[in-house]
């Protein structure tokens, strides 16, 4: 891999100095006018190699979700269309994809620099902590492999700190690099020198266990089940490691309950709070950083503007309809997950003092709510009297507040639109929030964002440990664990998967409450029990960066973009010219250019020419 392994000391001077302005622990000194291989051996100069590991995910999550949201049943196209409308549609996606192959690379430098971390832990690099950044490196490293085992099934292993041009890098089969993860994890779970917990964004024993629990749920799915070409008519051949999967998921969990509300987790305040297992950390006001042009972009994401006083929003993932309808009554993941209330000036909900007199620019009610009392929101209080009440339902009605000059009042029109033609139009739609840095100033082009980006919190990881159980037979214990996450958010307790109750729209009055009760609004029961796991995933964890590879995993990844893409219109968009359906990403042609161990017959089905 001659972009990829090249010799890694001429990058590290770089990416140490890349360090200032990261967070805590990653606030390495600028060493770069020092030997690396002689400063790396000392405790100051190990403590500060072993952060670049670290800092590497922030190019994988810190931008555009492209691998981790494009071509999914959530997401859909926004005011400004697709952030990448091969990846979202499946249509002309070719192995030149630029975003697929910056992922590989970014990957590929993070496990490079686990790789550099081991190599001068071995070499006897000084300091007390050496082993436990070694362990840290490790899961980094397991992390990084995970993500490309996702994305592209087969790949090629680095196991060595490359200090030459290697050009010669074989795709190993992906139920190997899955035995290569979990023998690297065992080998940390055996040194058990990680402490259990902890919020400062390095690795945990939790953390390690959740991953491997990830690992061995993905595993199973690719080999201990079958199912027809397009993904149906699933079978579970062997449920060894669903059964690991599960046991992985309790360990992590270790005995503990979600101790904070949804919207308390999520608050940028409680960032590091205990239910969180890791996190990417960010930190503001560093010396010689600029908070208007650093951060990430997780926040600006997943909808569009209300109005010139908000927050940037990419306006390229906002939620469809599907998600929408998802939210049940009293589940508070409703208003915990978007901006449902919103006052003249967007941060106001964060940072004003509210009366009965703050004016209320536009109301996102639930789509379960009694649309036949709309107006009388407006009149209940007088900041309310102009404001703009949108339905989240489909065909979405809307109160449209219009101040009359003749008559010297408020006039209300109502009117109906579908959720397709709210969601690509300004302040129609509402945006998530769950994410929001209100602390940061606003800025038009830029990844203004400081809260830290999560990747592994408490409640996911008893989704994780709901679909493990489920899938190794355990159906009782699988909808415990899934109960959990549903108490927290105050939605209904499930008596049984069976009698889970999914609402759609089905383009028609009958797709909203006007009146009459939810239960008038179409829905189906009798689900398989996943597809309830999936939309549990879909509410508890909306906006994160699971559901490309959630879909893949549980093989839905063609049946739930035809139903629910928009862009996908059928199951043959996302069938390559070599007649084989798009399970995985392209593999990078570039890769393949510049590997000799690599052809284009090693191309991933979908993309042969």
């Amino acid at each position: 891999m001659k972009k990829i392994f090249k010799p890694i000391i001429a990058l590290l001077s770089g990416a140490v100095i890349l360090l200032s302005g990261c967070s805590d622990f990653l606030d390495a000194e600028d060493k770069s006018n020092l030997q690396s291989d002689v400063f790396f051996m000392t405790e100051e100069g190990f403590e500060n190699l072993s952060t670049t590991p670290y800092y590497k995910l922030r190019a994988i999550y810190g931008g555009d979700p492209f691998l981790f949201c494009s071509g999914t049943d959530m997401y859909q196209a926004g005011r400004s269309g697709y952030s990448d409308v091969t990846l979202s549609t499946y249509k002309d996606l070719t192995p030149s994809n630029n975003n697929v192959m910056s992922f590989y690379k970014d990957c590929y430098d993070g496990i490079q620099q686990c790789n550099t971390v081991l190599y001068y832990g071995e070499k006897g690099a000084a300091g007390s902590s050496v082993a436990m950044r070694m362990d840290e490196a490790k899961y980094l490293k397991a992390l990084y492999y995970y993500l490309l085992t996702q994305q592209f099934g087969a790949v090629p292993i680095s196991d060595t700190y490359i200090q030459s041009v290697a050009t010669s890098f074989p795709r190993v089969p992906q139920d190997q690099v899955y035995q290569y993860i979990i023998d690297m994890l065992k080998e940390v779970e055996t040194n058990n020198i990680l402490p259990m917990s902890l919020q400062t964004g390095r690795a945990s024993m939790r953390a390690v266990y959740n991953l491997m629990a990830k690992v061995y749920l993905a595993w199973g799915w690719d080999y201990g089940t079958t199912a027809s070409a397009d993904g149906s008519n699933v079978q579970v051949s062997d449920r060894t490691n669903f059964q690991n999967a599960a046991a992985y998921a309790d360990k992590a969990i270790n005995g503990a309950t979600p101790s904070m509300s949804f919207s308390d987790m999520w608050n940028l305040q409680n960032d590091n709070n205990s239910d969180i297992l890791f996190a990417i950390q960010y930190t503001r006001a560093l010396p010689g950083q600029n908070d208007i042009t650093t951060g990430n972009r997780q926040q600006a994401q997943f909808g569009n503007y209300y109005n010139d006083n908000c927050k940037y929003t990419s306006s390229q993932y906002p939620v469809g309809s599907k998600v929408v309808y998802l939210f049940e009554p009293g589940d508070d993941r409703y208003a915990g997950t978007f901006m449902v209330t919103q006052y003249e000036t967007y941060m106001n909900y964060y940072t004003a003092t509210i009366t009965d007199d703050t004016e209320v620019y536009g109301y996102y009610p639930a789509w379960y709510e009694d649309l036949s009392t709309l107006t009388s929101y407006n009149a209940s209080t007088t900041g309310r009297t102009g404001t703009k009440v949108f339905s989240s339902s489909d065909p979405c009605v809307f109160i449209n507040a219009v101040w009359n000059n003749r008559q010297q009042k408020w006039v209300y029109t109502q009117g109906t639109q579908s959720y397709q033609t709210s969601r690509i139009s300004n302040a129609q739609s509402f945006v998530v929030r769950k994410f929001d840095d209100y602390v940061a100033e606003r800025n038009l082009t830029n990844p203004v964002s400081f809260h830290n980006i999560v990747l592994a919190h408490l409640t996911e990881t008893y989704l994780v440990a709901a679909e493990a159980y489920q899938m190794a037979g355990d159906e009782s214990t699988s909808l415990a664990r899934l109960n959990v996450v549903r108490t927290r958010a105050n939605a209904a307790t499930l008596s049984s998967y069976a009698s889970y109750k999914r609402y759609y729209s089905d383009g028609t009055a009958k797709s909203y409450n006007s009146g009459s009760g939810i239960d008038n609004v179409p829905y189906e029961t009798g689900l398989n029990p996943i597809d309830v796991i999936l939309d549990e995933r879909a509410r508890e964890l909306c906006g994160e960066y699971y559901r490309w590879m959630d879909l893949r995993r549980t093989k839905r990844l063609i049946n739930y973009n035809v139903l629910w893409n928009e862009g996908v219109t059928s199951a043959d968009m996302m069938m390559g010219p070599d007649g084989n359906y798009r399970w995985f990403r392209p593999f990078p042609q570039g890769e393949i250019n510049l590997n000799d161990a690599i052809t284009d017959a090693d191309q991933n089905p979908g993309y042969a020419s």
